[in-house]
């Protein structure tokens, strides 16, 4: 063709340096020639066009079907969304334009169900309103949105979702994942750095970063807040004496003890050892009194129980919190500290004095009863006898039969008369009590 061209060209340039001007008639040879040659050239072209844009529809229609695929088998849900809009052009909407398999199983549908619906209607209406705005900020702002979303599991089959949305030509491409798992993971990571084994409590990690919030929040509310701090006492006794495992069950007691004693929204800890320490919320002086009583009162009962080998006593020290201070969580812990260490102290030198006062005074016996002597007859004074009298009785006795003489001088009166009678006494009478 281009040779053809070429030709037609040399042609037309020699007509021209001859001075010769060929007629219509003439020249209608080489015009049909060079006609032929541009169709030919024209349809070349057309040709070579048509087969590129049908070799690009083979390759748009393979890529397309890739694309689909790759969608339709892939693990995450996604969701192509198309923007529904007003005669104003505002968007009221959005149009479910295609998603995969994985993407309707998160919702509990098929993929049949859910093409052609609008979020509006597929979603529950608090979050598709919610996802509603931040798809329209999307689209207008034209910035993607991520993030790590907490939803309904009775609409959603997940706890957590990672949302992806990014605005495309006529909507937003959605790409949902669930990572339930790995945030039940990281939470339980996040506990077992803030929360103290033994006892279920935070640590002092956790105390301090809760307390640290906590106090922030009751200063811009104007609230007061009370730190205590609490110390077991004679723990190091109790494992000493009944073993590691009875120290062990004696703080989950006490753990135990504090949780029961304060409200939900106040913040106990175990800061180590045998140390605790509480942050109770909207509190003065007189509610820190009062948790002590209350802690005291569950204590004593407690002990009364009769649970661990030895009972178990408690020092409590505490600080107050007022709006205007700007003390940080360890300054705060320490004036707790230093209260809580001085009460011990006046304990300690209180008992060294009651102890000095029982050794200076002196024992005092035991003051014993008056032994009382038992109680005796009275004796009655011997009454003189008549010798006539005696002489009377002694023939008496010796006169009756089966009947002994009298052995003594003397009458017993407690004997009967009938059996005994009256023997001869060297002149003397005994006579009975009733005489």
């Amino acid at each position: 063709m281009v040779t053809l061209l070429a030709f037609a060209a040399v042609g037309l340039s020699a007509s021209a340096a001859f001075n010769t001007v060929p007629s219509f008639v003439d020249a209608a040879p080489l015009l049909s020639a060079a006609a032929l040659i541009i169709a030919i050239a024209g349809w070349r072209l057309l040709h070579r066009q048509l087969l590129l844009r049908m070799r690009e529809d083979v390759a748009l229609r393979d890529r397309v079907r890739r694309l689909h695929d790759a969608m339709q088998s892939n693990v995450d849900g996604m969701f192509l969304l198309r923007a529904v809009h007003t005669a104003a052009g505002e968007i009221i909407d959005f149009e479910i334009a295609d998603v995969n398999r994985s993407g309707a199983a998160t919702l509990y549908r098929t993929r049949e169900q859910l093409l052609g619906r609008r979020i509006r209607e597929a979603l529950p209406s608090p979050m598709a309103a919610m996802l509603f705005e931040r798809y329209v900020d999307a689209i207008t702002l034209r910035t993607a949105v991520v993030e790590e979303l907490r939803v309904d599991r009775r609409a959603v089959a997940a706890s957590w979702l990672f949302h992806q949305a990014a605005p495309t030509a006529d909507g937003l491409a959605v790409t949902v994942r669930d990572v339930s798992t790995r945030k039940r993971d990281e939470l339980r990571m996040r506990k077992a750095c803030l929360t103290d084994e033994l006892t279920r409590l935070y640590n002092r990690r956790g105390f301090m970063a809760l307390a640290e919030q906590h106090l922030r929040l009751a200063r811009r509310q104007g609230k007061d807040s009370v730190v205590m701090y609490v110390d077991m006492d004679d723990f190091k006794q109790l494992n000493d004496r009944h073993g590691h495992a009875a120290g062990d069950r004696a703080l989950m007691a006490v753990s135990r003890l504090l949780r029961s004693t304060v409200r939900d929204c106040d913040v106990v800890a175990r800061m180590g050892g045998d140390e605790f320490t509480i942050l109770a919320l909207d509190a003065d002086v007189m509610g820190a009194r009062a948790i002590q009583k209350r802690l005291e009162e569950r204590l004593a009962l407690f002990n009364a129980s009769g649970e661990l080998p030895m009972p178990l006593s408690m020092t409590v020290g505490h600080t107050r919190v007022r709006p205007s201070d700007t003390s940080s969580v360890s300054e705060l812990l320490a004036r707790a500290d230093q209260l809580l260490y001085a009460r011990k102290r006046r304990r300690q030198m209180t008992k060294a004095a009651e102890s000095r006062q029982r050794e200076l005074t002196p024992q005092r016996e035991p003051q014993r009863e008056p032994q009382r002597e038992p109680r005796r007859t009275p004796q009655l004074a011997p009454v003189p006898i008549p010798a006539d009298v005696a002489a009377i009785a002694r023939a008496a006795a010796m006169a009756l039969p089966n009947v002994a003489p009298p052995m003594s001088g003397t009458l017993t009166a407690m004997t009967p008369p009938i059996l005994n009678p009256l023997p001869a006494v060297a002149g003397t009478f005994l006579p009975t009590k009733a005489a």
